[in-house]
C-alpha cells in the first residue's frame, strides 16, 4: 500500500492529472488517476480498451460519459464503468470544473499519463504498454449535449 501524494501532470491550463496508484503499487491489479476537466473539455475521442475496464467516479462537477450508445451525466458520487471492449468517452459539458477518479483494472493504462512527465524523454519512457497499443479509437470526443 502506498500513501504518497501521487504525480501531478498539468496537460493544459487549469487541468491536472495525478497518478495516485500505478501497477507497481497494486501488483498490476489496479491503477487510479485523479483528473480535472475544465468547462467545455471534450475529453478523449470515443474509444475502447480490449485489455482493461475503465471506471469513473465523480468527485466534483457534472461529468458526461458515453458508454456504448448511452450518454449519461452525473454529479458527485456518480459511478460509471466501461467494461473491456465497451466504446466510451467523457466530457465536461457542465458549468463548473469536473474532478474525478479514473480506475483501470487491470493496471497498465496509467503509463500513458506517467509518460507525460518523462524528463528527459528516453526510449524507455516512450515505450507504450500493451493496454495503450491495443486501445482503439472509434470516433470524436463529446462536444455538445446530445
Amino acid at each position: 500500500m502506498t500513501f504518497d501524494r501521487g504525480i501531478v501532470v498539468r496537460p493544459a491550463a487549469g487541468e491536472t492529472l495525478r497518478v495516485l496508484l500505478d501497477s507497481s503499487g497494486s501488483d498490476s491489479a489496479l491503477s487510479v488517476v485523479e483528473m480535472t476537466l475544465e468547462v467545455g473539455s471534450g475529453g478523449p475521442p470515443l474509444h475502447l480498451h480490449p485489455t482493461h475496464a475503465e471506471g469513473f467516479y465523480v468527485l466534483a462537477g457534472d461529468l458526461t460519459v458515453q458508454l456504448g450508445d448511452e450518454v449519461l451525466t452525473g454529479g458527485p458520487g456518480t459511478w460509471a464503468c466501461a467494461p473491456k471492449n465497451t466504446p466510451h468517452t467523457l466530457a465536461n459539458l457542465g458549468t463548473e470544473p469536473v474532478r474525478l477518479l479514473c480506475l483501470f483494472a487491470p493496471a497498465g493504462f496509467e503509463r500513458r499519463f506517467q509518460r507525460m512527465l518523462a524528463d528527459p524523454v528516453t526510449a524507455e519512457t516512450l515505450e507504450r504498454t500493451e493496454a495503450e497499443l491495443q486501445t482503439r479509437l472509434l470516433g470524436p470526443p463529446l462536444t455538445a449535449r446530445p
